[in-house]
């Protein structure tokens, strides 16, 4: 088993291919519940039922990379605010998660904390990104990317959406928190940074200071963010890990 401290968050990320990988594909389904299964067949898309095969068979494996459980064995829950948890077996130490795939690639993180979050987005996908900062982000997000020359615009676009994202799924309570309501600003050359209730006001109780957050580099279709809510002083690292060779274990 792979150790996992409390100031350890491990990524987990698959690039699903087109077509993926049919012996992945093959044993992934054969891990998935039953519940899970018959969300699988329910696809009307055989690209969109992969993906979540894929993506809900990788988590599986990452997390019994931390504990004597077989893959097919975890049961899961949806906790008070939505948001997914293990639910059986019971572990000695506590193991928490959170999954997020887009077209054509799946994460996942791992942690000894209660508040993680993790978002994946295609930048490739179509989107009036331009529509949708000035719908949902906060004003000074929206200006940024306005600055910012037109071949910038759509990188610095996913690159607030999948923060914003990553932050409410790692808070739990997920679109219930306006994405207005707090902002990212980016200092040079110090980590990216969080402000809440100045310009939304609904979110002014929580603590900038609480939160770390993690951009991962990638290959330019991708941009990925993890949010952390830090347990306590000591400084948060993230390890990242292919999931492609949990499948080859198999």
């Amino acid at each position: 088993m792979r150790d996992l401290g409390p100031s350890q968050i491990h990524l987990w990320q698959y690039p699903i291919g087109d077509p993926p990988d049919g012996r992945h594909l093959a044993h992934a389904i054969t891990l998935l519940s039953d519940t899970e299964k018959n969300r699988y067949i329910a696809f009307h898309f055989e690209k969109h039922a992969a993906e979540y095969a894929l993506s809900h068979a990788m988590l599986r494996l990452a997390l019994s990379e931390y504990a004597p459980v077989r893959p097919d064995q975890w049961q899961f829950l949806t906790g008070e605010k939505g948001k997914p948890e293990i639910a059986a077996p019971a572990l000695d130490t506590p193991l928490w998660f959170n999954l997020s795939h887009t077209d054509g690639f799946a994460i996942c993180v791992t942690g000894r904390v209660r508040h993680l979050g993790v978002d994946v987005e295609n930048m490739n996908r179509r989107t009036s990104y331009q529509d949708l900062a000035q719908r949902f982000f906060a004003p000074s997000e929206s200006e940024y990317i306005r600055n910012l020359s037109p071949s910038l615009q759509r990188e610095a676009f996913f690159r607030i959406w999948t923060l914003k994202e990553a932050y409410i799924k790692a808070d739990g309570r997920g679109l219930s928190i306006p994405l207005d309501s707090f902002c990212f600003r980016f200092p040079p050359e110090t980590p990216t940074q969080v402000a809440f209730g100045s310009e939304g006001g609904s979110h002014a109780e929580a603590n900038p200071a609480a939160w770390s957050f993690f951009e991962v580099p990638h290959e330019p279709d991708f941009r990925i963010s993890v949010a952390v809510k830090n347990p306590g002083p000591s400084t948060l690292h993230l390890e990242c890990h292919q999931a492609a060779d949990l499948f080859s274990q198999f």
